[in-house]
């Protein structure tokens, strides 16, 4: 095993870290993400759209290459968008990023700790770094 495969099973640890923590802040809601006087539940969505990227570069290309519903390419993207742009970042964007995206990777990743409504598994969509995917 090369060791670059070893480090998978801590990576997806992490992703798995982030993604409660992403729970976390949805399930403060939406309200409490806009609002303009309390930024934290936007810099921690921040951070873990940076993170989660971090952690997708540690992965082997061939882990990545065996999960093609995952859009590898629009992880960074957005985390390239976030880190680039910090104060002009949309917040529906980078909400968008933590309570549709970064469930899905995860039910793709981990769907023994992802589960979807009902059981199923969500599909992974581009993430909507332009504002076009927003629904």
């Amino acid at each position: 095993m090369s060791e670059d495969m070893d480090r998978s099973p801590s990576t997806l640890a992490d992703i798995a870290r982030f993604g409660v923590t992403a729970r976390r802040v949805v399930d403060r809601g939406h309200d409490r993400f806009v609002d303009p006087d309390d930024d934290d539940q936007r810099r921690i969505a921040r951070s873990l759209v940076i993170d989660l990227s971090a952690a997708a570069d540690r992965l082997p290309e061939s882990f990545r290459q065996a999960h093609p519903e995952v859009d590898w390419r629009g992880i960074r993207a957005v985390r390239n968008f976030v880190a680039h742009d910090y104060d002009g970042t949309d917040e529906e964007i980078l909400w968008q990023a933590i309570a549709v995206q970064f469930p899905a990777i995860l039910a793709a990743l981990l769907p023994e700790e992802a589960p979807g409504p009902a059981g199923e598994k969500s599909a992974v969509h581009p993430c909507p770094v332009d504002g076009s995917g927003r629904s």
